[in-house]
C-alpha cells in the first residue's frame, strides 16, 4: 500500500535569489587562470628567456633612474611598437594594466599638483605605465616555465627557482578546485541564500585543507625520490 502523504502532489516556487556573487568569483578565477594556461604568441620566442629578462629588467632600471622625460619617452615609443605586434587578448590585458597601475599612480600623486610639482606626477605615472608594461610584454612572450628556468642564467639558487615553479603551478590546480567547488555551489544553490559570506568561507576552508594535504604528499614524493636540492630542468626549458 501507498501511503497518502505520497500520493500527493508537492509544488515547490523557489524564492529567487542574485547569485551575482559567485558568478563574480568564478569569473575572476577563470580569467586568473587563462593568464596561465593561455599559450604565449610566437612572437618573440625564438629569443632566450634570459636575454629576455636581461632587456626588460635593464629597461625598467634605465626608465626608474631617467630624469630626463625624453629618455621615458623614448622607451615609452618602444614599449608601443612592441604592443603593436601583440595579438588582441594579450593586447588589451597589458595596455589595461598598465594604464589601471598608471591611473593608480597618477591617483596618489595628486597632492603633487597642488605642491607645484605637476610634472612629477606626469613623470612617475608615465615611468608606472612603461615598467607595468614591460612587464606584461615578457609576460605575454614567455612562457612560464621558460621565465622560472631562465632565472638559472642569473645564478639564482635552484630551492628559489623550484620553489617559483611550483607554485605557478599549484596556483592553477588548487584555483581549478576553487573554480569546481563555486560551479557545485552555484548548481546547488536553491532559494535565497543570506550566508553567501560562510559559503564562501567554506570554498576556501576546503582550498586550503587541499593546498596542505597537496603539499605533504609532495614533500613525502621529494624524500622517496632523493631530493637534494637541485633541480633539474628540460633542456626544452
Amino acid at each position: 500500500m501507498i501511503p497518502d502523504w505520497l500520493k500527493e502532489q508537492e509544488e515547490y516556487n523557489a524564492v529567487p535569489d542574485r547569485d551575482g556573487f559567485l558568478t563574480r568569483s568564478i569569473l575572476s578565477l577563470m580569467s586568473m587562470l587563462a593568464s596561465f594556461r593561455t599559450k604565449t604568441i610566437s612572437y618573440g620566442s625564438k629569443y632566450p628567456a634570459p636575454l629576455k629578462l636581461i632587456v626588460c629588467l635593464a629597461m625598467i632600471f634605465i626608465t626608474s633612474l631617467a630624469r630626463n622625460m625624453l629618455i621615458v619617452c623614448t622607451v615609452l615609443a618602444i614599449l608601443l611598437a612592441h604592443i603593436c605586434f601583440l595579438k588582441n587578448e594579450f593586447l588589451v590585458r597589458t595596455i589595461s594594466t598598465s594604464l589601471a597601475a598608471a591611473l593608480l599612480s597618477a591617483v596618489i600623486l595628486i597632492p603633487a599638483i597642488f605642491l607645484g610639482s605637476p610634472q612629477s606626477m606626469l613623470m612617475v605615472s608615465t615611468k608606472v605605465f612603461v615598467s607595468v608594461g614591460l612587464v606584461g610584454i615578457l609576460a605575454s612572450t614567455t612562457e612560464w616555465n621558460k621565465l622560472t628556468a631562465g632565472l638559472a642564467a642569473f645564478h639564482i639558487p635552484d630551492v628559489f627557482i623550484f620553489t617559483l615553479d611550483i607554485t605557478l603551478k599549484y596556483i592553477v590546480i588548487l584555483g581549478n578546485i576553487s573554480m569546481d567547488m563555486l560551479n557545485a555551489l552555484r548548481l546547488r544553490s536553491i532559494g535565497h541564500n543570506n550566508s553567501k559570506a560562510q559559503s564562501m568561507s567554506g570554498v576556501l576552508g576546503v582550498t586550503f585543507l587541499k593546498s596542505r594535504q597537496m603539499s605533504e604528499e609532495m614533500f613525502q614524493a621529494m624524500q622517496c625520490r632523493g631530493f637534494e636540492g637541485e633541480y633539474r630542468r628540460n633542456s626544452n626549458d
